[in-house]
């Protein structure tokens, strides 16, 4: 089994792309509550890149489809609500569903760099993360997952033979 962890960035204060003391701190308290990682990617924004290295890991590769989100979304989607939320723009939106079921994709394509029983760590952006999920798991019942994920929080996928099994809601 391969597993994938999608981790949404610590704290920063607008506008700028650092993130704050705290943010850090908090980074640094979730990285020692994780084990180890094969490979560690994050989001080309430097609040991503920081905290990876702030839990405790070099990022070894930075990847833009993790980084951001496609503009057309901005069309369907209001950013920053719950799954639920989410999950019904997927259900009928034309875009997001396309955006979901590419994500789902790469995730896929992702857990090949590893070999089974190794881990990948991805640290991107809340919404993002959000419609990965939905993508990767589309029966889920997202009604109990409640709020939106908050910093640090995110999500963990369990792949075998190329198929999604389980998927865990991580809150901090």
């Amino acid at each position: 089994m391969k597993i994938i962890e999608l981790r949404r960035h610590s704290m920063r204060v607008r506008p700028s792309p650092h993130l704050t003391q705290e943010g850090v701190d908090k980074a640094r308290r979730v990285g020692e509550s994780l084990g180890d990682f094969n490979l560690v990617i994050s989001s080309r924004a430097p609040r991503a890149i920081e905290t990876a290295v702030a839990m405790g890991y070099a990022v070894d590769e930075i990847m833009e489809e993790v980084s951001t989100t496609p503009d057309e979304l901005n069309q369907e989607v209001i950013w920053g609500v719950d799954f639920l939320q989410y999950f019904e723009v997927v259900k009928k939106g034309e875009k997001t569903t396309k955006y979901a079921s590419d994500m789902a994709l790469f995730i896929k394509k992702i857990a090949e760099l590893v070999e089974n029983d190794q881990s990948i760590l991805i640290v991107s952006h809340g919404g993002l993360i959000e419609l990965t999920t939905i993508g990767c798991f589309p029966t889920e019942n997202y009604e109990r997952w409640g709020e939106p994920l908050d910093t640090c929080e995110g999500v963990r996928i369990y792949l075998e033979n190329k198929e999604f099994k389980k998927i865990d809601l991580v809150r901090v």
